[in-house]
């Protein structure tokens, strides 16, 4: 039995039921993956110009974005693939032949377990290896993005958010007349300016009631050296600091680091400082703060959830978990869809063949919004306690879709739709 069944796996039949639901499987991802990213292109767009990328960035960004439907896309595409392949063996009679020379059940079977196999371990690899480093990806082309905007020098007319502070640069205005539209201005230079000059404007919060302005006529970035130090170059720099009965909060509420190293009042008077030309040394973080790979969640990758636990908090021990079983939830998928596809194929008939497919497609979503319902109530903080109700979940869908098979195996053999 097990020469037969090598030979069968290595035959022409074999090779051209995979060749089928593999071309059919990668068109039905690749269509499903251009919907999402159509969907998804303005909010890709507009936080990419956002950072200020260009648009080999923005392709790039939104390149990576496809990896976050992948593996649902996958699980739809592998179910609609191998019903349409088992469908078509059954009413081309293929099938038929196959049963009655007795190699079927195996050797029917064994297809199946492949593609199940094959459709798991490459959505294991897609949500929990290729997903995490795309999202670390988009952040690093973001971060680029930026940092080389920033390099090159601010635009006019346009309000920069920083971590510690809010910057607005505009045109240079001689003896701090208004611009058009009477919007006061603050000049940070005594002495005329050419017309290409910037006035910079930034507001700083620097303690819980405390907040800086300042202005400086002209703004460089040098930098960053291998170290990540940059240099901040200002020159007509003027620096007030006052009081500020509703600062800027940082995250968490708490004041905003100081960026700026100069005096900072206690509970005094006001401070007001006029500098000709001033440098400053920082670190890139300062500007645009960038994590490591792995402090996000949804950028660990799945052998870093297993062996890596977050015991920072419970929650974040949670988050890591909930999205572990989310994973493993979506490779089951991928392997239970060949098996609904199967029972698809049982009950398509002439009554039903115009809403077989469909209803297998509902079956198999449903399997995933039950077991994210479980994985959510449920809040694991361990490995089993995240693997083992998704196992559980999907064993016992398995064993009834296997039973209902075995039970329609008569119409799964027979054609129904042409002749009887």
């Amino acid at each position: 039995m097990t020469v037969t069944l090598s030979n069968f796996l290595r035959g022409d039949f074999a090779r051209g039921f995979f060749r089928k639901v593999g071309s059919q499987a990668l068109a039905v991802i690749v269509l499903i993956e251009a919907i999402f990213l159509a969907e998804h292109f303005t909010w890709v767009f507009r936080d990419a110009v956002r950072h200020e990328a260009d648009l080999s960035g923005i392709a790039l960004v939104l390149a990576c974005t496809s990896t976050e439907i992948f593996d649902l896309a996958q699980a739809i595409a592998i179910l609609m693939s191998a019903y349409a392949a088992l469908l078509r063996m059954r009413e081309n009679r293929e099938l038929l032949v196959l049963f009655a020379s007795g190699l079927g059940p195996y050797q029917l079977g064994a297809l199946v377990l492949i593609v199940a196999l094959a459709g798991q371990v490459i959505s294991t690899v897609g949500s929990g290896i290729a997903d995490p480093m795309s999202r670390y990806a988009q952040r690093s082309i973001l971060f680029s993005s930026e940092l080389r905007s920033l390099k090159k020098g601010v635009a006019k007319n346009e309000f920069y958010y920083f971590p510690s502070y809010v910057a607005y640069a505009m045109d240079h205005v001689s003896g701090g007349a208004p611009p058009p539209g009477g919007v006061a201005v603050i000049d940070a230079s005594a002495e005329s300016r050419p017309k290409s000059d910037r006035t910079l404007f930034v507001y700083q919060q620097i303690g819980p009631h405390t907040s800086r302005v300042v202005t400086a006529a002209q703004a460089r970035l040098d930098g960053p050296d291998r170290s990540g130090k940059i240099v901040l170059n200002l020159n007509d720099f003027t620096s007030h600091t006052f009081a500020d009965a509703n600062p800027r909060a940082g995250e968490g509420g708490a004041p905003v680091k100081d960026v700026l190293k100069a005096a900072e009042p206690k509970d005094g008077p006001p401070i007001s400082m006029k500098v000709r030309d001033m440098s400053q040394l920082m670190m890139v973080d300062q500007l645009l703060p960038f994590t490591a790979r792995g402090s996000n969640t949804a950028e660990q990758t799945i052998f870093e959830q297993l062996f890596v636990p977050d015991h920072k908090t419970r929650d974040s021990r949670a988050a890591q978990m909930r999205l572990l079983a989310e994973r493993f939830s979506r490779s089951l998928l991928s392997f239970l869809a060949p098996l609904i596809a199967l029972l698809g194929v049982g009950l398509t008939n002439r009554l039903t063949n115009w809403f077989a497919l469909p209803l297998s497609c509902v079956v198999l979503m449903s399997v995933n919004l039950l077991c994210e319902w479980v994985i959510t109530t449920g809040a694991p903080v361990s490995v089993a306690g995240a693997l083992l109700p998704v196992l559980l979940l999907y064993g016992a869908v398995a064993v009834i879709v296997f039973n209902l098979v075995v039970w329609r195996h008569s119409d799964l053999v027979r054609p129904q739709l042409g002749r009887s």
